[in-house]
Parts: structure tokens; C-alpha cells; sequence
């Protein structure tokens, strides 16, 4: 992710004067308040870190942000809430931490703020999905900060070339794959290193292919027929893999895509530096679309992303309310956007110039539309539930396991968290 902040930091250099003119300076009420934001390395805190001093400009609150890797960010803010220290006023929460952090109370609930300010906000603006970035229940424990659409990228030119459609369904998706597997080239690329890769990515398949992690009583149904399916097939697909996928996470395989070795994969909106032009071999050539789903299911897309949340032990509440609300509105929207962010609202979405300068902006509001913010369940187990999974799809495509031995075995160790 550095190369995509330093891309990203470059562009305020350029945008600075047109970000300086979001609006007119209003000093706050709480000006010479001192906040501190911890946020995650991704493409968006550059965004954030470009647009702290205009804040600062327009309110005379004091922001200072912080970026930390995903780990080192969970663990600080778990040991700044357990320990009441309040060494930030705000945190980014990734959306699997939303019930988490509302059942400890880590977070405060913004549900009666944001009823109290919901005109200033324009809440119709903002698409239902977004909210599972922070929702738990009846608490809003972060407001939307982005949101992450799950898509299929693919090589517009190894589709030409081979005379295929892009892939609309996962029986489509595996023949494509299959065709286009050929002249020292991968039909597709996939995490499968254990853990977190290959759990979030083989995830994304199960939604693609009607599968769920837990059943209509809210309990795991890791081994359902339709993941045991699932798994298979992702171990299939490994066939149309480049050689050492098997250790691949997000890095390896957008490397793989980005430099032609890989002719498609299934990636989070996040980053896609691939689209921009002349940053990566196959930027020319490179394209996204909706994730395929089985044949004969209403489209639902993987979504995902993270909220802002306030501290509960922050002395600064009033302020950080403000801040959010500042970078909520749809004027910052648009040059948070501009600077690397990734789109809330609807207006953002749809915006001309945006959508002239960012055409896969289209797709990314389909999935919003149709997105299941829920596909990795935003519960409280969740953590344990990705390490079993990611432990039995790791053993599946090494071929130590069967996708039924593998997926008991999950099922087996994550059942007993519910009882």
C-alpha cells in the first residue's frame, strides 16, 4: 500500500489549491481542540492526512492523523480501550469490528447524533450498504469513512484475443479461466496463502456461489453443501493459477494481475492502481465488473470497507462529531475522492466530473446498490471464524485435505463459540 499513498500523495500537490476552496473558513466552537485519528495504511489515509490542515484552516481544530498497519492498528486500539487511555479521539474500524467494538462499549454510539443532525447530513444520500461499516443492531457505532466493492478484474485484451464474453456467471468465470490459461499465462490468480487471504478470498466465491457463513438460526454452517461446493471449485480454479498461488495474499496476486501474468481475479475496489494510466504494464488493457454469480441468483456483490469511529473515552466528543460531519459532506466528499478516498454517498457516486475522470465508478455503484455488507459476518466470533476458514482453504489447495474434511474440521472448532 506505500506506492498507492505516495501516488496518492502526489495528487495533492496538484489538487491543493482546488481542496484549499472546499469552503469558507468558519471557526468552530471548539477551535484549539487537539484531536488525534489513528487510521489504517490504505489508499485513503493519504487522502485524510492531505485534507487535516484544511480542516484545521476552516475550524480551528487542531487534527492530527496517524497511519498504522492493520495489526498494529487493532492492537493499539484494543489496548487504548481496555486500558480507558484515550490516546486517540478517533479510529478507523474495519466493518468485521463493528459488533466487536459496540458490545464492549469500545466506540460511542452516533445513532442519536446522527438522528439529531440527519438534514446537515443528507442521510438519503448515503446508500443503506454503507452503514454496515459501523452498524451493530440498533447502535451506529462509526460513520461510513469508505466503502470497498468486490469486483472481477480482468484483461480486456487477453478476452479479445481469445474472442470470450467476460464472465457473468462462476460456471462463465471457471471456463474463462480455463481458456484463457495458455502461452505461460494464469486464466486467474487467487489468495491461498493460510489465514486471512485465503479466508477473505475464497469468501468472496462463496457469495458469488450462494453460499453463507452462518445458517438462518445466525450459527455457523461452515461445511453447508454449498461451501463444501464452493471449496472445491476454488480449488479448481487453482489449476488456471501461476505456480506458488498457494502462498499468494493481496500483494502477490494484484502483482500478478497488474504485471499480465494473470488474466483475471477477484479484487476489493480499495486500491486499483491497475486502472490508472500508465502506472502498471497492463493498465491499457485492464478493466473491472461485477463479481459473476451462479446461475439463476438475484446479484448480490461483496462489499465491504471501514467506518470512523469516536473513542468513549475521548474528552474531545463535540469535536470529533464535528470532524466527521466536515468529512461527510458532499463538497469534501468529492475532493477527498479527488485525493485518493473512496465514495459514501450517492452524489459522489454519480458525480459528472468524477464519474468522466473515474468511469469504473459505474460498476462500483452496482454493487453498492446490490451489496451484502454481512457476507463476512460483522459479529463478534468473526476473528476465529476467518482463522478456521483460512486454515481449511489452505489445506484444500495444498492437497492435504478434501473440501468436506477440511470444512468439518472448521465447522467443528468455531461451533462450540455459539453455544
Amino acid at each position: 500500500m506505500n506506492g498507492i499513498r505516495r501516488a496518492a500523495t502526489y495528487m495533492v500537490l496538484a489538487l491543493c489549491a482546488m481542496v484549499l476552496s472546499v469552503a469558507p473558513a468558519q471557526k468552530s466552537q471548539y477551535a484549539g481542540t487537539n484531536l488525534n485519528f489513528i487510521v489504517v495504511s490504505d489508499q485513503f489515509s493519504a487522502a485524510l492526512e492531505a485534507l487535516a490542515p484544511v480542516f484545521q484552516e476552516e475550524t480551528g481544530i487542531n487534527l492530527r492523523v496517524t497511519v498504522l498497519g492493520y495489526g498494529e492498528l487493532y492492537q493499539r486500539a484494543i489496548a487504548d480501550f481496555i486500558g480507558h487511555t484515550a490516546q486517540a479521539d478517533l479510529y478507523s474500524t474495519d466493518i468485521v469490528w463493528s459488533c466487536q467494538f459496540a458490545e464492549n462499549g469500545y466506540l460511542t454510539d452516533l445513532a442519536s447524533l446522527i438522528k439529531q443532525d440527519a438534514a446537515e447530513l443528507d442521510l438519503d444520500d448515503i446508500p443503506t450498504v454503507m452503514w454496515t461499516t459501523g452498524s451493530c443492531g440498533e447502535q451506529q457505532i462509526a460513520f461510513p469513512l469508505v466503502g470497498y466493492a468486490g469486483v472481477l478484474a480482468y484483461n480486456k485484451a487477453a478476452f479479445d484475443a481469445a474472442g470470450i464474453a467476460v464472465p457473468k456467471t462462476v460456471a462463465e468465470l471457471a471456463a474463462a479461466a480455463q481458456a484463457l490459461t495458455k502461452d505461460g499465462k494464469a486464466g486467474i490468480v487467487m489468495n491461498g496463502q493460510r489465514g486471512t487471504p485465503a479466508a477473505q478470498d475464497w469468501m468472496f466465491y462463496m457469495l458469488m456461489n450462494g453460499g453463507s457463513i452462518l445458517g438462518p438460526d445466525g450459527k455457523p454452517a461452515l461445511n453447508s453443501p454449498i461451501n463444501v461446493e464452493t471449496l472445491e471449485l476454488y480449488a479448481d480454479l487453482f489449476k488456471y493459477a501461476p505456480d506458488g498461488a498457494v502462498s499468494y495474499a493481496w500483494g502477490e496476486r494484484v502483482t500478478s494481475f497488474s504485471e499480465g501474468s494473470s488474466m483475471m481475479m477477484v479484487d476489493w475496489s480499495a486500491g486499483l492502481d491497475y486502472l490508472r494510466e500508465g502506472a502498471v504494464p497492463v493498465s491499457g488493457s485492464a478493466a473491472i465488473t461485477t463479481t459473476p454469480v451462479r446461475e439463476g441468483l438475484d446479484p448480490v456483490y461483496p462489499f465491504g470497507g471501514w467506518g470512523v469511529g469516536i473513542n468513549a473515552d475521548s474528552p474531545s466528543q463535540g469535536a470529533a462529531w464535528e470532524f466527521i460531519k466536515w468529512l461527510s459532506s458532499p463538497e469534501v466528499q468529492k475532493q477527498y475522492v479527488e485525493l485518493g478516498g473512496k465514495p459514501i454517498r450517492h452524489s459522489t457516486l454519480t458525480d459528472p466530473d468524477l464519474v468522466a475522470k473515474y468511469p469504473f465508478l459505474s460498476t462500483i455503484l452496482e454493487v453498492v446498490e446490490h451489496g451484502d455488507g454481512d457476507f463476512r459476518p460483522r459479529i463478534t466470533q468473526y476473528s476465529q471464524i476467518e482463522d478456521a476458514v483460512g486454515l481449511a482453504v489452505n489445506l484444500v489447495v495444498t492437497g492435504q485435505e478434501s473440501a468436506q474434511a477440511a470444512l468439518d474440521a472448521a465447522q467443528a472448532t468455531v461451533a462450540p463459540l455459539f453455544q
